[in-house]
């Protein structure tokens, strides 16, 4: 039996056939057809091009010059110099090509487009119009047409196509244009060309070119075109910028002014948005207004500077200010909001170019303003104010700053309005800032006052956003200003009382009880140590004690109090910190509560006292030291433990100590304590150590190092036997290794006569120990160390006798006869050798010029004798040498030399080899360069493409060198050798071999011309195709990187045409690539097209201020004003969600006083964020609610709370205590709607159910016992059903105990009124649809399955029961019995 198809779901008539066709069955389009017909006789069928080649004259020129040249003589930059007129250069600028670039000339072939085919313009000037021409644009029709005619006039007459011979024919052509589209086309050609214009033409032709725009402006003022006037206005702003300060002077250039004045609050955005930027631009970005250009000699800077006349602000200022204030008058203030708006941002960016006494003004009439009730008035003038104090202009002088911020104080918000008192601290901050630039005394008076504030009330708030602010600005307060108030004695004398006073405010915020804000608090106490720490130790030792006092292992802001008590061991030093935070107790002994502070000393300490910690701290390490030993005699391990911890610690502070101490001269009386540590105390060591490390650096002064030197003959030979001393683990390693940095750290700073001494007895003892040994090798470290910094006769004498029979390896009793001892030893007189050819000493220096001949014939000679892990140090060596030598050549013996041995250790990795040997590569291939032998030094690397495995990939990894530095040099024919060399290695299955390859192949991509490499495109693509898979696989990443840099050189289906079919690896990889480049060029065209749609940049790299305080006053559309509020309606899931009007300003009242707007008291009453709304509403949910004891949960007699499984669930019935209560509270308002509860509370029986519906005739809602009841089959009482919810479901007003809205409001019963009659028509029969309502009516929806025959009983069923319940609710409906008033009367069975 055939399926069953309904006409009933049919959504349209489909696709009819046309009269005669009806047997026609081929489709119309045969898209998919099409494409596979054309692609199907192509070898590639992944990225093969259905559309015609690309054999065009310009393809086959490029080929011609490609080949016009001869391999062998013409170089690399030879082929990029006749391929100049060509795109050569990468798109990502990656081209490692000089010559490849592009000259830049601004020719029409740097931005050749469609419209180029119409107009052979070269200025730079008209590129965005023949780059983003539009065929469909009439306008862009009429400029390209206008801008042909020009460019053909200008070349008639013999013309250099300058922006100056176009300013002045676009002129001419406005002037005698007659119809609108020719004068609307000339001024956007006009807008476009007037900006480089230079400016001595648009002053000579000022008076003639703003009488014409001024002109135009009065008669398209009324068009509806608004580009016309946005083009006008900005070349009026071009033309006013260029003026000089005399033509300002002239009354009509103030008109010309004036009417952009007029527009710049304008109703059409774009049009108020230019006029303001034009404005905003002449004020700031006028020629002499800005910065003179600065000469290149010192000199000429003193001479020119006197000559030019420093404007600070601009002539007409005056006229903006008087523009503004007549905006800000009350009648324009009460009726035209939207305009003081629009004046407001005008101001904002202006208001630094005015002059003092306008500043003034304008200061004054935005104070009067900010009381008015519109909150966007007040944050709009906030935004005025702190653009003026973020610009740092000195039209703003010290005592009106001063004055300003006095009077801001008084506009000071409620603290629960977040926003507003964001913004009124941050205008405060970049205020006192500014003042603090002018006048710092001024600044330090006032910033007590705002400091008060902000710790004494704005830091309480339970804001986290405020808090942070607030924090945020005192942060800078202190960093900018107090810091500098107290940077000297002198300073800090002056501003002692007010620096008192701050501190003071921030300690009392410290004392009081606080809970978040208590990091925030701690952080800035850091803050304030940093900045008036060093004058002001006395003032901050209290705040100091408190916070110690705080600290808690465990507590949770344990590491902002750390940061905060390091921050004041720097700034106070040790000594005031532990005077206020002892660490000993009263008998001298430590206490174990404050060893937290040692840590903290001891990365905090810097320019302390030697002496105190002689005095102080070496007595506590040593009374720790003696309990350590009498508990660890009575065998308490424990508090042995403890006390050793300490003693360590204690010692672990002497490196703090000793950085910059102040007392370097005390080291006398420290100096034996040090030696007796040293030599009886191995765990106190390490501090030893770093201490005298600590000491002997080089941001060290002078006196330390003469201190320290002094006991050079007491320290070095106890540290000799410390490095002599075998070690026993890894731990005492590391401090052996520790030593020998501070043994050669020391060695510099002691005496030269120590120096000889010590190095005459090291000499002897290497002498006399056995070779290879644990001794001998210690000693030869030792004498290393030392023989640096001996004589250049030393020098030499030590390396006859004990490195030059070890590198020759001669007979001799110092040389080992054990291959691997001798290894040993040559790497050890290798690496010494290397250091002394290195060395910066002066010595050293010398003694490899005298010796440079012997050296080389040592370093010649010793090359079959050397083993393998000598050759990083050979290497450098021979390095040296070579750049030793000043008139080393090409072919000098030494070179040809160098070049096998630095290609054999290329590839190390694992060592340091392969950097050396690469410089040393680049060097020599530079020598050849210099001698232009470039390519002869190519063919000596050719050799080792004939030896194993390793020297090929070295030699190709050599290549890559050389071709990264010198490719340019290299001829065709040798380069294209190279190339097919390392393509046939590419193909063999060695690893190595394939990376470098492709390593190679990189490099040669990046370096070389695009046509060169188009050449080997096809060799490149076969080789990388015809690897195989191991080393396809191995080498996956690199190749990827390849094939992206490829084709962001040439196009996917360039590329593809060379990979062979079968090479599905490839084609997959290069439409991946297709893919993501297309989705990175469209995400660059948007993000290019956002950018120019923004307004352009102010003249001069002038920058628009203000961003700061536009995030912090950034309002949601909830906070607009009423009038510019709008219903926002937006759909989720299919069904529409109306978001309803809220008010953005809330007036805090007293119900004893009457709010007056006019008092600035009353700017605290005026909010923004909401909190006096949701504070209402608390309170009064509070009123309404009563408190029940114990949660409303009843208790037992031992206090227990009795909780049922029903109330868990948050199912059932109600419980008997809250149907008591609820029962009173129906008593005290019977006509009041029932809150609906929480399902721990509804626990009450459909009895009492009842009776409420009787009683207070609310509606109800489905109770979810219904639903248990009727899932689980009970016929319990409470399993009755209820009507409530949606559809079949909802209520239908039966009876007296379920009377709807209307009824309740109109007071008549429901019982008289048909069920469903509110969805009745009254202009036709049946029911209809209500927006926002049910639908009017329960059905059983059709469909075709009905008529199943086997399904037929079971939907008869359905039939049966709704006609049952239709019966029931006609039976039950008249008195609200048991069915409880329900449309359905039944039970579930």
């Amino acid at each position: 039996m055939g399926k069953f198809r309904s006409k009933l779901k049919r959504h349209g008539k489909g696709k009819t056939w046309s009269k005669g066709q009806s047997a026609t069955s081929n489709p119309d389009q045969m898209k998919h057809r099409l494409k596979a017909k054309s692609r199907f006789f192509q070898p590639n069928l992944n990225l093969a091009a259905a559309t015609p080649t690309g054999l065009t004259m310009e393809a086959v020129h490029k080929h011609e010059q490609r080949q016009a040249y001869n391999a062998e003589t013409t170089t690399v930059n030879d082929v990029a110099g006749s391929l100049k007129d060509f795109t050569l250069e990468d798109d990502d600028g990656m081209s490692g090509m000089s010559g490849t670039a592009p000259t830049g000339t601004g020719t029409f072939k740097t931005f050749k487009t469609f419209a180029s085919n119409y107009s052979s313009c070269s200025n730079m000037s008209f590129k965005k119009l023949l780059t983003g021409f539009r065929a469909s644009s009439d306008l862009h029709k009429e400029m390209l047409a206008i801008l042909s005619a020009l460019t053909e006039i200008i070349r008639e007459n013999g013309g250099g196509e300058t922006s100056t011979e176009y300013f002045l024919l676009l002129m001419e052509q406005i002037e005698a244009a007659t119809e609108e589209r020719d004068i609307l086309a000339g001024v956007a050609l006009l807008s476009m060309g007037i900006k480089s214009v230079p400016a001595p033409v648009l002053r000579k032709r000022f008076a003639e070119t703003a009488a014409t725009l001024q002109t135009l402006l009065q008669r398209f003022i009324d068009s509806s075109n608004q580009s016309v006037i946005r083009y006008l206005i900005g070349c009026m702003s071009v033309l006013l910028r260029a003026q000089d300060y005399a033509t300002w002077t002239y009354s009509s250039t103030f008109q010309y002014f004036d009417a952009l004045l007029a527009f710049s609050i304008h109703s059409k955005p774009k049009i108020r948005k230019a006029a303001q930027h034009a404005i905003v631009s002449s004020i700031h970005g006028s020629c002499f207004m800005l910065p003179p250009p600065k000469a290149d000699e010192d000199e000429d800077e003193e001479e020119e500077q006197p000559q030019e006349p420093k404007v600070k602000h601009h002539p007409a200022s005056n006229r903006v200010t008087k523009f503004c204030l007549a905006q800000f008058k009350p009648e324009v203030l009460a009726n035209s909001q939207t305009t003081v708006l629009h004046t407001l941002a005008l101001l904002k960016d202006t208001l630094s170019g005015f002059k003092t006494e306008d500043i003034r003004s304008v200061c004054e009439h935005l104070l009067s303003i900010m009381t008015a009730a519109n909150v966007l008035v007040r944050t709009n003038c906030f935004q005025a104010l702190h653009a003026l104090f973020l610009t740092k202009s000195p039209n703003l002088n010290a005592s009106l700053c001063a004055k300003l911020l006095a009077a801001i104080h008084e506009y000071r918000p409620d603290r629960s309005d977040v926003r507003q008192t964001l913004a009124w601290i941050t205008v405060l901050k970049e205020g006192h800032l500014h003042l603090a630039n002018l006048q710092l005394d001024l600044c330090m008076q006032a910033l007590p006052r705002l400091v008060d504030v902000c710790t004494t009330d704005l830091w309480l708030s339970e804001r986290t956003e405020l808090v942070v602010g607030v924090s945020n600005c005192l942060k800078e307060l202190l960093q900018d200003c107090v810091a500098r108030a107290a940077s000297t004695p002198e300073d800090a004398k002056r501003n002692r009382q007010s620096v008192a006073k701050i501190i003071a405010s921030i300690h009392k915020v410290l004392n009081a009880p606080f809970g978040e804000i208590s990091k925030y608090v701690i952080l800035i106490f850091s803050i304030v140590f940093e900045a008036c720490g060093k004058e002001f130790g006395k003032e901050l030792t209290p705040s100091l004690l408190t916070i110690a006092k705080r600290y808690d292992s465990q507590s949770a802001h344990r590491l902002q109090i750390e940061h905060t008590i390091i921050s004041a061991i720097k700034a106070l030093g040790p000594e005031l910190v532990l005077t206020a935070i002892p660490l000993a107790d009263g008998k001298g002994g430590m206490q174990l509560e404050r060893s937290w502070l040692l840590p903290l000393l001891r990365e905090g300490a810097n320019g302390a006292s030697l002496q105190f910690f002689k005095e102080r701290i070496v007595p506590l390490a040593m009374d720790c030291q003696q309990k350590w030993r009498q508990f660890a005699d009575a065998k308490n391990t424990s508090s042995a433990h403890i006390y050793e911890l300490l003693c360590c610690q204690l010692w672990g502070l002497f490196p703090g100590f000793c950085r910059q101490p102040r007392d370097p001269d005390y080291l006398r009386q420290l100096a034996p304590t040090l030696g007796a540590a040293l030599e009886r105390n191995p765990e106190f060591r390490p501090p030893i150590y770093d201490g005298l490390v600590e000491l002997l650096a080089d941001n060290q002064s002078a006196e330390c190092h003469e201190a320290i030197g002094q006991y050079a003959k007491n320290f070095l030979p106890r540290l000799f036997n410390l490095y002599t001393q075998k070690p026993s683990g890894t731990y005492e390693a590391d401090q052996r290794a520790r030593v020998l940095d501070v043994i050669r750290l020391y060695i510099l700073r002691a005496p030269a006569e120590v120096q000889a001494q010590l190095f005459e007895t090291a000499q002897g003892q290497l002498a006399a120990s056995a070779l290879a040994s644990f001794e001998y090798d210690a000693l030869f470290d030792i004498n290393a160390a030392i023989v640096r910094v001996q004589n250049c006769k030393a020098i030499q004498a030590y390396a006859e006798k004990f490195m030059v029979p070890v590198l020759k390896n001669e007979k001799s009793k110092l040389v080992a006869k054990d291959e691997q001892k001798l290894k040993k030893q040559q790497r050890k007189t290798y690496e010494l050798l290397r250091e002394l050819m290195t060395s910066e000493q002066p010595s050293c220096q010398k003694f490899t010029r005298k010796n440079g001949v012997s050296l080389q014939q040592l370093l010649l000679e010793a090359f079959t004798t050397s083993c393998s892990v000598c050759q990083a140090a050979r290497l450098y060596c021979l390095k040296s040498l070579l750049e030793g030598r000043s008139n080393l050549t090409y072919n000098d013996q030494l070179v040809m030399k160098t070049i096998p041995e630095a290609v054999l250790n290329y590839k190390e990795f694992s060592t340091r080899k392969e950097q050396v040997a690469e410089q040393l590569i680049k060097f020599i291939a530079q020598l050849y360069q210099d001698a232009g032998k470039i390519n002869d030094f190519v063919d000596i690397l050719t050799a080792g493409f004939t030896g194993d495995e390793s020297l090929i990939t070295n030699t190709i990894l050599a290549f890559r060198a050389v071709l990264q530095q010198q490719g340019q040099h290299l001829t065709v024919a040798t380069l294209e050798f190279v190339l097919q060399q390392v393509s046939v290695f590419l193909v063999q299955k060695s690893r190595n071999q394939s990376e470098a390859a492709v390593a190679f192949l990189i490099t040669f991509i990046k370096v070389m011309p695009i046509p060169l490499v188009a050449n080997h495109l096809e060799t490149i693509m076969r080789s990388l195709s015809a690897m195989t898979k191991d080393t396809k696989r191995y080498c996956r990443i690199q190749i990827g990187y390849f094939l992206k840099k490829l084709c962001k050189r040439f196009t996917t289906e360039e590329l593809a045409r060379f990979v062979p079919g079968d090479d599905e690896v490839t084609h997959r990889r290069l439409k991946k690539i297709r893919k993501q480049m297309r989705r990175d060029t469209r995400k660059k065209q948007n993000e290019e097209a956002q950018a120019d749609s923004s307004d352009e940049e102010l003249v001069g790299g002038l920058e628009q201020k203000s961003y700061t305080i536009d995030d912090i006053l950034a309002d949601s559309d909830s906070d607009l004003p009423e009038d510019m509020d709008a219903e926002e309606e937006s759909e989720a899931a299919g069904k529409k969600r109306n978001k309803t009007k809220q008010k953005s300003t809330y007036i805090r009242e007293d119900p004893d006083e009457i709010v007056d707007l006019a008092d600035l008291k009353s700017i605290g009453n005026v909010l923004t964020s909401g909190s006096a709304q949701s504070q209402a509403a608390t309170i009064k949910s509070l009123k309404a609610k009563p408190q029940l004891p114990n949660g409303g949960f009843k208790t037992a007699d031992d206090g227990r709370l009795i909780i049922s499984d029903k109330a868990l669930r948050g199912q059932g019935g109600q419980d008997s205590t809250f149907s008591d209560s609820d029962a009173s509270m129906d008593e005290d308002g019977a006509d009041k709607e029932p809150k609906a509860k929480r399902g721990m509370e509804e626990d009450s029986s459909d009895e009492e159910e009842v009776q409420k519906q009787q009683s207070v005739g609310g509606k109800r809602k489905r109770k979810a016992t219904d639903a248990m009841s009727m899932r689980s089959g009970k016929t319990t009482a409470s399993s009755r059903y209820t009507a409530g919810g949606k559809g079949i479901h909802r209520q239908l007003g039966a009876g007296g105990g379920a009377s709807d809205a209307m009824s309740v409001k109109s007071g008549k019963s429901a019982a008289h009124r048909p069920a469903g009659s509110e969805y009745g028509s009254k202009k036709a029969k049946g029911d209809m649809k209500k927006r926002g309502q049910l639908d009017p009516y329960a059905y059983i929806p059709l469909s075709r399955n009905n008529l199943n025959k086997r399904k037929r009983s079971m939907n008869s069923r359905k039939f049966k029961s709704v006609l049952r319940g239709a019966g029931a609710e006609i039976g039950g409906g008249g008195g609200g019995g048991k069915s409880g008033g329900g449309r359905v009367g039944k039970k579930y069975k």
